[in-house]
């Protein structure tokens, strides 16, 4: 089966549901592609009016590396390195859990996740956990932190590493 009808059978069911006004589970259909699941739930997201690009969602909070510093010395927060295994090998945040954001059950991984504590998220640059933080906040996260600099910016800003 192409990758279009692929996604039309994943989505479809999620935009019926929008449309009828009930939410559709996130797990409702196993997938096989992280991408393509990611892209399910945020197509739901989007039909339940989640911001746009740059726009901040209720419960995230973007912050520079210099905060995202500031936020992890005070403790209680939890670090998720969304980047894949081998940027992950490359170095990390001490303390950091791993989460390939390009995993084919990375959605299901987060709902694994407490969804009372905090988290601060990272990955690269700043786009996947962007994305992954829309995605936490559309699982019933409260309480997320996006660091928009990345992995470097990070490093640069002196937060301690493994």
């Amino acid at each position: 089966m192409n990758m279009k009808k692929r996604l039309v059978l994943i989505l479809l069911p999620l935009g019926l549901a929008a449309c009828s006004g009930e939410s559709a589970p996130v797990d409702a259909a196993p997938m096989e592609v992280g991408a393509v699941e990611t892209a399910a739930v945020e197509t739901a997201a989007a039909d339940a009016g989640t911001p746009a690009a740059g726009e901040q969602a209720p419960g995230i909070q973007t912050l520079s590396s210099a905060d995202a510093k500031r936020l992890l010395e005070g403790g209680g927060v939890a670090i998720l390195d969304i980047r894949t295994p081998q940027e992950w090998a490359g170095g990390r945040l001490k303390g950091a859990q791993l989460l390939n954001y390009y995993a084919p059950d990375f959605a299901r991984q987060l709902q694994a996740l407490d969804r009372s504590q905090s988290y601060l998220l990272y990955c690269a640059v700043g786009g996947r956990s962007r994305e992954a933080a829309r995605l936490m906040q559309q699982l019933g996260f409260q309480r997320v932190y996006d660091a928009t600099e990345g992995f470097a910016g990070l490093k640069r800003a002196g937060v301690p590493l493994e």
